[in-house]
């Protein structure tokens, strides 16, 4: 019988004192448990390593099971290490299971081969290959020249690939068809090659979705999964087995080549946590890296590391989240454990976009404490800097500073899915985190926005609300001629780049900068620019058919939307939600001005080109998501992904990948799980001391 307790009362790493203090009262109504840490820019002298009585050992140490984490972990038992997998949730996956499962790989993997070829699948599921030939040939060189074309410009103007480490992508090129095949040999099948992801270079297509086929048993090594495994949006219901959120549960891949077939970052996850599992890969979940320890101190090489333990606990029972694989797991409840690695520590644990002081280096508009970056599935420590700060405690240097700038999935930017507290993380009924999140959120996609106003913290519009809800910008990927880039595309050509070139296509909207303006509600020592909110009326709800019921607002509220019967009682309610600090005290005068533009048919502040009255009661007020997915820049790595030490030099034994990791301006699995690869096949290649 495990033996279970609760956890001591515990100090986050949070946002803000007034944050954190919201985040404690709430956690102890709960029963949410978290990791005693050392407060921002209060870093806690280590102890000689001497003084320190091992609880654990193993050959090599991943910290996080992410993309990188998981990954790392079982290329390095393949390799021969005995590995165990530190996870501060209570579950593996990371962003990887909440993904949609688009991979961009390349440089000839196999999935390009086959599609290049006309091949079918070994299982026969697919149809036929959905590209010319021509357009999947690759090779890693091409690769990594498409990687490093300072020549590529966006849509916003951006040099994407310009300022990307070159050692790191030639090492990413090297390994990235490598990576495919391992996670095949993993049990991962592939629909067809569909594109390029953002970051995986534009003149090939290098993408296809993950996927598992619909059927009677979830079986890994067989592909198949069951509709109450897979999920579905019709039937409004997830699982634990598949927390994807891109696509919602149970996303059809038919569109890409696989009908019947269910697409996700899960299914990568998954197999790839099942084949670690099998082999005899331990995993110790709820628990959160609290230090990485060198033999010197920031000298020598890294031997260890100390986490604390982080349970998470259902709002409704109270009991503690558990994994949905429990084989090979350490259920360890001791508060603070020391962990010693005889060859290597891999750092996987994410990006930094809720650590305040950190995030706000990149953009200081980022003290904004309403800004949405993802907790519900991964959980209140998810995304807090942890593996960056041990790493730069020890001496590390940072890399890709400077790529964040106008990412589309770094910078701030108003989502068109409103009433919801994860935007990224949304699930539906069944999943454990949706007790948290507790709505899905109303989709109004990119027309929705002519039938809302967009009001900032004190009830007053800032943009013309059509143009804030478009995309500001997308990353260049192939087809060349899409997201800005010059078609026919040259690589290395000055013309990609040309004055005349980047005004023909510059596209940027201003609306989500608008919003993070500081307005009449601003206050020190921050001057938060405060929540936004959709305002809209009934007529609204009968032309655009938004479900404004369970589960896609809360039930009962959790402060994302509310209803009234008038302008002036919606403008008195929005206090209800933990950010607006007061009443949207000019809404009643901006909506009878708004209706006013209506009937002259001119919208003299914002240009606003399409419009509709806002007087059918009831009156709605739904929260529009601050957010932002990606963190960009971290430490710094070489092309073993060994982090470099801010003297230019490897730390012996350490080394990282993913949103912990700087140097390459991409997004997602492709970056992740090859970062993985390379630091398994790597650490493992470490000496043992």
């Amino acid at each position: 019988m495990v033996k279970k307790r609760e956890t001591k009362v515990a100090e986050l790493r949070d946002q803000t004192a007034a944050s954190r203090r919201d985040f404690v009262k709430a956690g102890a109504a709960a029963g949410l448990g978290a990791a005693i840490l050392s407060a921002p820019g209060k870093a806690q002298a280590q102890r000689a390593p001497a003084d320190i009585r091992w609880d654990y050992e193993a050959d090599v140490i991943v910290c996080g099971s992410g993309g990188t984490g998981i990954v790392a972990a079982k290329r390095a038992h393949d390799l021969g290490a005995d590995v165990l997998v530190l996870e501060q949730n209570f579950d593996i996956g990371g962003k990887l299971s909440h993904n949609g499962g688009q991979s961009s790989f390349g440089g000839g993997d196999p999935i390009q081969e086959r599609d290049r070829l006309g091949r079918p699948d070994p299982d026969g599921w697919l149809t036929a290959p959905l590209l010319p030939a021509a357009d999947m040939t690759d090779d890693p060189e091409t690769l990594f020249i498409d990687t490093t074309d300072w020549s590529v410009v966006n849509d916003h103007a951006v040099a994407e690939y310009r300022y990307n480490d070159r050692a790191l992508q030639r090492g990413w090129a090297d390994n990235a068809a490598a990576t495919r095949q391992f996670l095949m040999d993993n049990h991962v099948r592939w629909a067809r090659i569909m594109g390029t992801h953002q970051g995986g270079g534009m003149t090939k297509a290098r993408a296809a979705r993950s996927i598992m086929k619909l059927g009677n048993k979830t079986d890994i090594e067989a592909g198949t999964i069951t509709s109450a495994d897979a999920g579905s949006m019709e039937e409004e219901r997830q699982s634990l087995f598949n927390p994807s959120t891109c696509g919602g549960p149970g996303a059809k891949a038919d569109a890409v080549g696989a009908p019947n077939c269910i697409s996700g970052g899960f299914v990568i996850s998954r197999s790839v946590e099942y084949s670690a599992r099998k082999a005899g890969v331990r995993f110790m979940l709820n628990r959160h890296l609290d230090e990485i320890i060198r033999e010197g101190r920031d000298s020598g090489r890294v031997i260890g590391v100390k986490a604390s333990y982080t349970p998470r606990f259902s709002p409704k029972t109270g009991k503690r989240l558990e994994s949905y694989a429990s084989n090979g797991n350490i259920d360890e409840t001791k508060q603070v454990i020391y962990v010693r690695a005889r060859r290597a520590v891999i750092v996987g644990t994410g990006g930094y976009m809720g650590n305040v002081p950190f995030r706000t280096m990149f953009d200081p508009r980022m003290s904004e404490p309403s800004m949405q970056y993802g907790t519900g599935l991964m959980g209140p420590l998810h995304e807090d800097a942890s593996g960056i700060l041990a790493g730069m405690k020890v001496g590390a240097g940072l890399g890709g500073l400077y790529q964040a700038n106008l990412h589309a999935n770094t910078a701030l930017r108003l989502q068109n899915v409103l009433a919801c507290t994860d935007i990224y993380d949304r699930v539906m009924p069944g999943h454990p985190a949706f007790e948290f999140i507790r709505s899905y959120g109303i989709s109004i996609g990119t027309t929705g926005w002519e039938y809302i106003i967009a009001v900032n913290q004190v009830g007053k519009r800032f943009h013309d609300e059509i143009s804030t809800g478009t995309q500001r910008g997308v990353e260049a990927q192939y087809p060349p001629g899409s997201s800005g880039t010059k078609k026919p595309f040259t690589p290395l050509d000055w013309r990609n780049a040309s004055v005349a070139q980047v005004r023909s296509s510059f596209a940027w909207g201003s609306g989500s900068d608008a919003a993070l303006a500081m307005n009449e509600g601003s206050r020190a020592p921050d001057y938060s620019s405060g929540p936004v909110w959709a305002i809209f009326d009934q007529a609204a709800v009968d032309a655009n058919g938004w479900q404004l019921r369970h589960p896609y607002i809360a039930d009962p509220p959790n402060g994302t939307f509310f209803k009234a019967d008038t302008i002036a009682e919606l403008a008195r309610l929005v206090v209800g939600n933990r950010f607006q600090r007061m009443p949207l005290k000019y809404l009643e005068q901006t909506v009878a001005r708004f209706n006013g533009f209506v009937a002259a048919g001119k919208d003299t502040d914002f240009e606003k080109p399409t419009m509709h009255r806002i007087d059918k009661a009831p009156f709605y007020a739904a929260l529009i998501p601050f957010a932002v997915n990606d963190s960009i820049g971290g430490l710094k790595i070489d092309g073993h992904c060994q982090v470099i030490d801010i003297y230019g030099k490897p730390i012996p034994g350490l080394f990282a990948g993913g949103e912990a990791s700087g140097g390459g301006r991409a997004h997602g699995i492709g970056r992740a799980c090859v970062h993985g690869y390379m630091a398994g096949t790597y650490a493992a290649a470490e000496p043992a001391g």
